[in-house]
């Protein structure tokens, strides 16, 4: 079956399940749109009739359908049209009032603002530069500013980076194991040491009685050897008579022997006589031992007199040591003991540091190495603002060259100050001698490896090899400067009284004709010196 058709639904068309209208849904659907045209039409004929206006009349129609005498129609099904009260509530909703002030209002501001602009811009035109005049004579030229290149005996300036350290700085380290009875005045961060100046003194009871005992052992091995030096003549002397004995004893034995042959002396006599000579000569073999073992009982003792001879010196050292010194002049960097606690033999107790001289490790590019010699000129400046540049000799250069970063090291040293202090991070421009005279330029005149010229009124380009840039100040006081402080080394010279366009970026015809404006002056000795811009 299909859905049942509400007639106040007018703009849905009923369908069935199977998606098709059947004839029957078809006419009551067409039955419903009629009805409720009709409702909304009676409604709003009423609304004008209660309001006192007159009623339109339509034009001649059909009669209107009445529901009643429809035998089609069904009470049940019919709604109230929604149509006619939506009509009659628009028609009876009070009309919003047009508010004056607020439109003048922001009629007004606009008005201001556009006021405001045009003063900003009229005041911005009538104030504005005014370019000089032309000359009449060079109308129809451009103006350029030009210079003349300088020949200057300039090397070449290799820009970098190194960190100050201290050209002397020691780590004063505990020798003894001892614990700290005293701190000195000047134990403290940043105060200033001089050489050998206490700074800890430790416990040295303990050394000294170790000094005590060796002195001892070395007085009781004095006497050692002073009873090896009475013995040695005792010996001797009972050496001798041991021998002699053993001589006689001998000489008895002989005769004895001889009475024997003879039958004056029976066997009996002959061996008392032979143990005699035996006993007597043990006597000179114990004798003779004694005294050859005289000088390796000498070598002994010395050897544990020197023993204790070196426990002596140590025991002494350590008396000496248990007062920590500073071992250079400077400031101290580091301070890390207190009252109380144990020193031990290898640890770090204060750092000294020395900043009078400084010494700064740079690292160039390794193309540099052919440069770069002992003695050349470096300037430094730290990195932080307003910071004084430094001037520093190169001292020593390193031998190989990192692979890792392709760079070589040179150590530059400097005298120590307040813009210069160990640990700082720097700037440096390694300036490397000069061995001829180079063509220079401002680096604006350079542009894409050409250069302009002015030649009997006319633009000339030419095609220029750069050797190398560098950063300076050259001009003389004395002499109308160029506002340039960036350079360019040209490798070939310029022809004599060629004059160079300061303002290379401008794209000039061939051929042109130009005025020529001067400007600039011959350098001073003082742009041999290289200098770093301050920021």
């Amino acid at each position: 079956m299909c859905p049942r058709i509400e007639l106040n639904c007018v703009r849905i068309a009923p369908t069935c399940e199977s998606g098709r209208l059947s004839l029957e849904s078809l006419a009551i659907f067409r039955m419903s749109a009629s009805v409720s045209a009709s409702a909304v039409k009676g409604a709003m004929r009423r609304k004008v009739a209660d309001a006192g206006g007159t009623v339109p009349h339509d034009p001649p129609h059909d009669p209107p359908h009445d529901p009643a005498h429809d035998p089609a129609h069904d009470p049940a099904h019919d709604s109230i049209p929604i149509a006619p009260l939506i009509l009659s509530s628009f028609m009876t909703a009070p009309q919003p009032r047009v508010h004056i002030l607020p439109i003048l209002t922001r009629a007004v501001i606009s008005v201001a603002f556009i006021a405001a602009g045009v003063a900003v811009f009229s005041w911005l035109y009538w104030t504005r530069a005014q370019p000089p005049a032309s000359d009449p004579s060079a109308t129809g030229r451009l103006r350029l500013l030009v210079s003349e290149p300088f020949e200057l005996d300039v090397g070449r300036r290799f820009r970098a980076f190194g960190q100050a350290r201290a050209r002397n700085a020691a780590d004063v380290p505990a020798r003894v194991t001892a614990p700290v009875v005293k701190l000195h005045p000047n134990y403290r961060e940043g105060a200033t040491v001089a050489a050998g100046e206490p700074l800890i003194t430790l416990d040295d009871s303990d050394f000294q009685r170790q000094l005590s005992i060796a002195e001892e052992s070395i007085k009781a091995i004095d006497a050692q050897l002073s009873i090896l030096d009475l013995d040695r003549s005792s010996l001797a002397r009972a050496l001798e008579l041991s021998e002699e004995d053993a001589r006689l004893a001998k000489d008895d034995l002989d005769r004895v022997r001889r009475a024997a042959e003879q039958d004056a002396a029976v066997a009996r006599e002959v061996d008392r006589a032979r143990g005699a000579a035996i006993g007597a000569e043990r006597a000179v073999i114990s004798a003779r031992d004694a005294s050859e073992k005289l000088p390796f009982r000498r070598t002994a003792l010395i050897a544990d007199r020197a023993r204790q001879e070196a426990a002596r010196d140590i025991a002494k050292l350590s008396l000496e040591r248990s007062t920590i010194v500073s071992p250079m002049a400077g400031v101290l960097q580091v301070a890390d003991l207190d009252v109380g606690e144990m020193a031990a033999p290898g640890v770090r107790v204060a750092r000294v540091v020395d900043v009078s001289e400084i010494e700064i490790p740079i690292l160039l590019p390794a193309g540099a190495r052919r440069f770069v010699v002992v003695g050349d000129r470096a300037l430094l400046r730290a990195d932080r603002a307003g910071a004084d540049p430094i001037e520093a000799r190169i001292a020593r250069i390193a031998p190989e060259d990192d692979s890792a970063t392709r760079t070589m090291t040179v150590y530059a040293e400097a005298a120590g100050s307040a813009e210069l202090a160990p640990g700082a991070f720097l700037e440096a421009e390694v300036s490397a001698r000069a061995d001829h005279p180079r063509t220079v330029v401002p680096r604006r005149a350079v542009s894409g490896g050409r250069i302009n010229t002015v030649q009997d009124g006319m633009v000339r380009g030419f095609a220029v090899v750069v050797e190398f840039a560098f950063t300076g100040t050259p001009f003389s006081v004395q002499a109308p400067r160029l506002p340039d402080t960036e350079w360019i080394v040209l490798a070939d010279p310029l022809p004599a009284g060629t004059l160079v366009v300061l303002d290379g970026s401008r794209r000039l015809r061939e051929g042109a004709p130009v005025t020529a404006i001067r400007q600039g002056a011959e350098p001073s000795a003082e742009f041999l010196k290289p200098a770093i811009e301050t920021p």
